[in-house]
């Protein structure tokens, strides 16, 4: 796993996103941003994440002609292969941005991209607990030894090399990948946008969520998050 990226580790930083997108515009190359803490962290639609000391705080941006419409789900899915070849575990996916195992969520996506020269900037942020005592009750962790820090870092150096491939992708197999792997096909869902039930019918080539209605239409959304009955 070659590192053709510029990596920079910190005790604690304000988020790992910022300073990642500050560093690749300064260095004008891939850049890793790791942290084993974070204080303002935050996931989707601004919502904060919670990122305790010695937890996988995760951002690696790179600049691109033009990003993969589903990069936030393809990010997903490139974590939870290197968390089954590192860990051992196997996590699954909740649309479009959310890492489950055993029933909690334990980690998730931030994908945030900007016009930079004659160029898009991504940034990939990915948060992972690996140890944690919960705030929330849907909340849960990977169950990993925090201060095995070869382990981390050996697991850092994977993620990178699975996500660093998302700067150029054309996989046309990526969305069966994702549905394999993802925690609730056909179950009843719930959007904001609407009141009456809905199912999960997969994703379309651009990443977004085809929900079917009780009438059997089914429609393409990609608004903001779902909620899935019963999932935690």
């Amino acid at each position: 796993m070659p590192e053709n990226y510029h990596h920079l580790h910190f005790e604690v930083v304000g988020s790992t996103n910022d300073l990642c997108r500050i560093e690749c515009k300064k260095k004008l190359k891939p850049t890793l941003i790791t942290a084993d803490k974070q204080t303002d962290g935050r996931g989707r639609n601004q919502k904060r994440w919670e990122s305790p000391k010695g937890n996988i705080s995760f951002s690696y941006g790179f600049f691109c002609g033009k990003p993969h419409p589903a990069l936030s789900l393809l990010a997903g899915l490139k974590t939870t292969i290197a968390i089954e070849k590192i860990f051992g575990k196997c996590v699954k996916l909740k649309w479009p941005n959310d890492l489950i195992y055993e029933s909690k969520k334990i980690g998730g996506i931030l994908v945030e991209t900007e016009n930079f020269e004659d160029k898009f900037l991504v940034v990939l942020g990915i948060g992972i607990n690996l140890k944690v005592t919960p705030n929330e009750p849907h909340w849960g962790d990977l169950d990993e030894n925090l201060n095995d820090e070869e382990k981390k870092l050996t697991f850092v150096r994977k993620l990178a090399w699975e996500v660093s491939k998302l700067e150029n992708y054309s996989d046309e197999n990526w969305q069966s990948d994702w549905l394999a792997n993802c925690v609730h096909m056909n179950s009843k869902i719930k959007i904001a946008s609407s009141n009456e039930d809905l199912f999960f019918q997969g994703i379309d080539h651009t990443g977004a969520a085809l929900l079917k209605n009780t009438s059997g239409k089914v429609f393409a959304y990609q608004e903001s998050s779902l909620s899935v009955l019963n999932l935690y």
